[in-house]
């Protein structure tokens, strides 16, 4: 009966620590990866970029998204547009939204463990909403250069197409097992 129920319980150790591993590798991919898709329609509505002065330039970008208006007609908010004196329709400038690395309390810090994601009205740069994407963000694995890479950066340049490239690392833990995982995302702003 000893026998039997040692196998019973190596075999369920196992087990229960192979669960573990799995669901802390599931949940970090999860966070990570919703993280980056959360920013998916707001760099590709993006009509300007900027990157934050240093030292937070690697972890905090604001992005222009074109103004909107709600019409009845088709019952959904419309890009709002305008025409200049040259007879040209263009896009009006609406709110920014600006994704960073900050800590618990919404501020930003290079070695917070939260993406925020904080829409600042134009007209008067009050923050309309403010909200975690993802928590357990650790520093990204290092890169070519020997340092962590960034988590944001902006290619301003035509030669590739106004890119943002995003890269999120998540830490999770369940039970006794860690997992870490990235997730990267390169996007080209549509409306710039």
């Amino acid at each position: 009966l000893s026998v039997i129920i040692g196998t019973v319980c190596a075999i369920y150790s196992t087990a229960l620590q192979t669960w573990y591993r799995g669901a802390s590798e599931t949940y970090a991919e999860q966070k990570a990866s919703m993280a980056v898709q959360r920013m998916v329609p707001d760099l590709q509505q993006g009509m300007a970029v900027t990157a934050a002065s240093s030292p937070y330039e690697s972890v905090c970008i604001a992005v222009q998204l074109p103004a909107k208006a709600y019409d009845t007609g088709q019952q959904a908010y419309l890009n709002q547009l305008a025409v200049d004196t040259d007879g040209r329709p263009y896009l009006v400038q609406g709110d920014f939204v600006v994704y960073y690395r900050g800590d618990g309390e919404g501020n930003i810090d290079v070695d917070g463990d939260r993406v925020w994601r904080r829409v600042v009205r134009a007209s008067d740069g009050a923050t309309v909403k403010e909200q975690t994407i993802a928590d357990h963000v650790v520093d990204n694995p290092v890169d070519d250069s020997g340092y962590a890479k960034p988590m944001f950066i902006y290619w301003p340049d035509i030669y590739r197409l106004r890119s943002v490239e995003v890269t999120v690392t998540v830490r999770e833990r369940y039970g006794n097992r860690t997992a870490t995982k990235t997730m990267n995302g390169e996007l080209s702003l549509r409306n710039n």
